[in-house]
């Protein structure tokens, strides 16, 4: 049986240096992740994941959730994390 090899198949991947974008000129309508397509080590093209403003919230949320604490090293919380904050999801 072969191992997997994650630098011989198709990947996307954040692209380095190019930040998450705001969708149009109203910050209501989404925003678009910049990402590129990899195969077998070697890029194939950019693309987007666009994300509506609800979308993008509950990832938002989500990520706050799963990184917990484990990513704080300067002791502070963000936003999302303080005590009393809402972020419209909610977890066990």
């Amino acid at each position: 049986m072969a191992l997997y090899n994650p630098s011989h198949a198709w990947r996307l991947d954040r692209i380095p240096g190019k930040r998450v974008q705001q969708i149009g000129s109203d910050a209501g309508e989404g925003v678009a992740l910049p990402l590129w397509v990899v195969r077998n080590g070697e890029h194939q093209g950019d693309g987007q994941l666009r994300l509506s403003l609800v979308e993008a919230e509950q990832l938002h949320a989500e990520l706050c959730y799963v990184l917990g604490d484990s990513w704080n090293t300067a002791g502070e919380l963000p936003v999302c994390r303080e005590r009393g904050a809402t972020t419209g999801v909610r977890w066990p």
